[in-house]
């Protein structure tokens, strides 16, 4: 990316997070970025450009996490993924507040995000049957149900920062949103499992590849 095209992106970035998406026009950008609305231009014809170019960083960093932290999904590495997922949330956060008018304004980079989406359920759902097969995890009650739960993992994990700011909540802390998470989780651990979170509570580890 050339020196300008990132400050457009890095301008563009910072005015969506402060203002939301639907409140920062072009021109906003240029004059954040320093650059003639000509010379963005250039560089990016539309707001739905650097959208997707943003949207694109976000999903790539995702899936570094993901590709990264799957290998031995521990607990320690699970809550690891979960810590840096927060964090990486903080850097995109108008896309997580602004989702469904995304979705709705752009149809192209809904329908990539709906994709986007299955991967990550996905890989969730191989985390939990891996946790199943070395006895941290208790087997499946009925069929199907880690597939909902990975599914529910997902939306807490993507709409918590929404949920708290929808019931008036401003303290967005890592230890709540981790906490979450991890509720979730609580009711199927094995013996094992309760014990390897307790320690990992205590002292923590991060073990991987």
């Amino acid at each position: 990316m050339s020196k300008t095209k990132k400050k457009i992106i890095t301008a563009a970035l910072k005015l969506f997070n402060q203002n939301g998406l639907v409140n920062v026009r072009l021109q906003h950008i240029a004059d954040e970025a320093f650059v003639s609305i000509g010379n963005m231009a250039y560089h990016y014809a539309t707001k739905e450009i650097i959208l997707s170019t943003l949207y694109e960083e976000l999903t790539n960093k995702q899936k570094d996490l993901l590709a990264e932290y799957r290998i031995v999904p521990l607990f320690d590495n699970m809550n690891r993924l979960f810590s840096h997922t927060f964090h990486l949330q903080q850097q995109y956060v108008f896309f997580y507040l602004d989702t469904l008018e995304i979705i709705r304004a752009y149809p192209e980079i809904g329908a990539v995000h709906q994709q986007h989406i299955n991967y990550q359920v996905a890989q969730l759902k191989s985390m939990l049957d891996f946790n199943v097969a070395r006895g941290a995890l208790v087997t499946e009650p009925v069929a199907d149900h880690f597939e909902k739960l990975a599914q529910q993992i997902w939306m807490t994990a993507d709409y918590w920062l929404n949920q708290q700011l929808v019931r008036g909540k401003n303290q967005h802390l890592e230890k709540n949103y981790l906490a979450a998470i991890w509720t979730l989780l609580i009711p199927y651990f094995t013996k094992m499992g309760q014990q390897e979170y307790e320690q990992m509570l205590h002292q923590p580890y991060d073990f991987f590849f």
